[in-house]
């Protein structure tokens, strides 16, 4: 077993007031079974045995599953998509990328059963985050948790973690978004963004933006918004040309409708 996974484990399950009191009554159990033996046969102290065997067993095993259950989620996406599960003791269970960079940088990181926060600072730490932010990519931090106080409590620890680091945006989200992000096969601060997108354009799809980086999902969504403040003489809005494949130049512009997994200076 991991060294890390087994300490984390054994430090959570001390920190589950139920099973104190499953523990308490256990070992009541086991004293009256005990006391109880002098006046008992031996096979009934076996049998007694076995039970308590059986108990403790399935403690433990509810104790494991409770342990790696997400109950919440940080999405970071940039060019990689990854997200982070997040058990009920702020530790990262599960670790899941969204595109081919996300793959590659989820085989460098170390961070299954650390505290999220930490898991956080590692990863921006990482050389490859660095150079996407520092050639000015966009960072867009999400986390979905299906308790609002829990998730403004991780929300306000990410914020912590990104302070001081440029282009980074930090959101919060529910439950039943990332879901709907989850069978569209995309990280939920990719979906937000697509969804944002689509508002401003419906004939937008996912796999339109699917390889698209979030600083080229953003320029798309800034340039749509910058048409919506922009007037020609006659006081009409000014209309973008589009071509024969129905892709419009500023689309074309920004990359849009082929995939790349770079940032561009």
């Amino acid at each position: 077993m991991n060294k890390n996974f087994e300490k984390a484990l054994r430090k959570s399950l001390d920190e589950i007031c139920a099973e104190d009191k499953l523990k308490a009554r256990t070992k009541e159990y086991l004293s009256q079974q005990v006391y109880q033996n002098k006046r008992r046969s031996r096979p009934s102290l076996r049998a007694a045995a076995a039970a308590a065997a059986c108990l403790l067993i399935v403690l433990s095993v509810g104790g494991v599953w409770l342990y790696l259950t997400p109950t919440a989620y940080i999405s970071i996406d940039i060019n990689p998509s990854l997200e982070f599960g997040i058990n009920r003791f702020d530790r990262v269970v599960s670790v899941e990328s969204f595109n081919d960079d996300g793959q590659d940088l989820a085989e460098q990181l170390d961070i299954r059963y650390m505290d999220y926060s930490n898991a956080l600072e590692q990863l921006l730490s990482e050389q490859t985050m660095q150079t996407y932010l520092a050639d000015g990519a966009f960072m867009s931090v999400t986390v979905a948790c299906s308790d609002d106080e829990k998730s403004s409590q991780i929300l306000e620890n990410v914020e912590s973690c990104t302070t001081g680091q440029s282009n980074i945006s930090c959101h919060s989200t529910n439950m039943e978004e990332i879901n709907e992000a989850h069978s569209a096969g995309l990280s939920v601060g990719k979906y937000r963004a697509y969804l944002e997108l689509k508002e401003l354009d419906p004939s937008v799809t996912i796999d339109d933006i699917r390889d698209l980086s979030m600083r080229e999902i953003r320029d798309l969504i800034n340039s749509y918004d910058s048409k919506d403040t922009e007037s020609d003489d006659t006081g009409n809005s000014a209309k973008e040309n589009t071509g024969s494949d129905g892709i419009t130049n500023q689309k074309r512009h920004h990359g849009y409708g082929r995939g790349r997994h770079k940032e561009e200076n």
